[in-house]
């Protein structure tokens, strides 16, 4: 008979006495090895790229870079790695930062060993787990998308020139408005979709079906 395969994890957590409560949880799990440990961002990088584990459980707020900095550098470096943040925030911004840095998994620190064991076998066989106050976070989420009624006609028109290339001054011409105008729109829309700059601007904008 042969041995089950372990799903080797990394903790990321800078509170050692957190890292050793939930290092306990686990390893009352026989197909759960904690292959390494890391207490901050920096850390984080080196142990998962020395590793390459199956899944990183990560903690947002870390001295130095934080978790979800790291999380985004190494997701996009190793996209096979599952993570999932491991937390006590339940806040809405948040959630949404964690799914974008690219996390598998949202788990809050008030998770139960069922439940925590329950998310690492679902990432790691490719699916998603949240805590229940994530998801019905998630939920409402969904029900009240970004609105897209609020993309007036003209920000749209703005929209889909930025999309396309063009600069503010070329926009400015094309449309007959002012550049002050132009910038003044894409401001607009920023805070509307709830984006730093123009690339997350274009970017949620697909995904909303504001553009094609």
């Amino acid at each position: 008979m042969f041995d089950m395969k372990k799903i080797r994890l990394v903790l990321a957590d800078d509170h050692p006495m957190i890292r050793a409560g939930f290092k306990t949880l686990l390893s009352q799990s026989n197909d759960i090895e904690v292959a390494g440990e890391a207490d901050s961002g920096q850390e984080l990088m080196k142990v998962v790229s020395a590793l390459k584990p199956d899944v990183a459980l990560v903690d947002m707020n870390m001295p130095g870079m934080s978790g979800l900095e790291a999380m985004e550098k190494l997701h996009a470096t190793f996209p096979e790695i599952k993570f999932v943040v491991l937390t006590m925030h339940e806040e809405r911004e948040y959630v949404q930062k964690a799914l974008k840095a690219g996390a598998a998994g949202y788990l809050l620190k008030n998770i139960d060993r069922e439940e925590l064991v329950s998310a690492i076998r679902a990432v790691f066989n490719g699916g998603k787990y949240f805590s229940p106050e994530i998801t019905s976070i998630l939920a409402d989420t969904v029900a009240r998308p970004a609105s897209t009624e609020e993309i007036t006609p003209r920000e749209k028109e703005v929209l889909e020139l930025v999309a396309t290339g063009h600069s503010t001054k070329q926009i400015a011409d094309k449309l007959g408005i002012s550049i002050r105008t132009v910038e003044t729109h894409r401001i607009n829309m920023l805070k509307k979709l709830e984006v730093n700059n123009s690339a997350e601007l274009i970017r949620k904008a697909f995904e909303l079906g504001l553009l094609s």
